[in-house]
């Protein structure tokens, strides 16, 4: 439960602070894909977002999705009103695992499952050293800033 209110708490957050950087858009821009497109590429070009071609015409797909969902929500009766901000070209589950703290097993879900038995076969060696310098055999790199690691 704690979890779910972490989450409903930091998309509320993006919400808020997401409102002053949104692109207006109308119910002519929802009227055809063209207008569609133009609203796309005004919102690309607000947040400053370039993408190749391919990826281009998916994250549209999205957007348009995005679009009609805050279209739905703007048009009930509630108090508050949904805006384009920089996240409308992202999946719910996209916004969760780099926002919103979701712990999503990347490695499991693009890679499948595990392979082998599971088990680590040690090296039959009779002599250990006393230390290991794994900087001198390259294994470890100097300190980098790594975002929200750790989170």
């Amino acid at each position: 439960m704690e979890a779910k209110r972490v989450i409903l708490v930091a998309l509320s957050l993006v919400l808020v602070l997401g409102v002053a950087e949104s692109v207006e858009f109308h119910e002519k821009d929802l009227a055809s894909e063209e207008s569609l497109w133009n609203l796309y590429e005004r919102w690309r070009s607000h947040h400053t977002v370039s993408r190749d071609l391919s990826e281009k015409q998916r994250r549209f797909n999205v957007f348009k999705q995005n679009v009609m969902h805050v279209h739905s929500v703007n048009k009930q009766d509630r108090p508050y009103k949904l805006k384009l901000n920089k996240f409308a070209d992202m999946t719910n589950h996209e916004f969760r695992s780099w926002y919103a703290g979701s712990k999503v097993d990347h490695h499991r879900m693009f890679h499948g499952s595990r392979q082998g038995s599971g088990r680590f076969i040690y090296e039959n060696v009779t002599a250990l050293p006393t230390s290991v310098d794994w900087r001198a055999k390259g294994a470890v790199t100097g300190v980098k800033d790594q975002g929200r690691c750790g989170d």
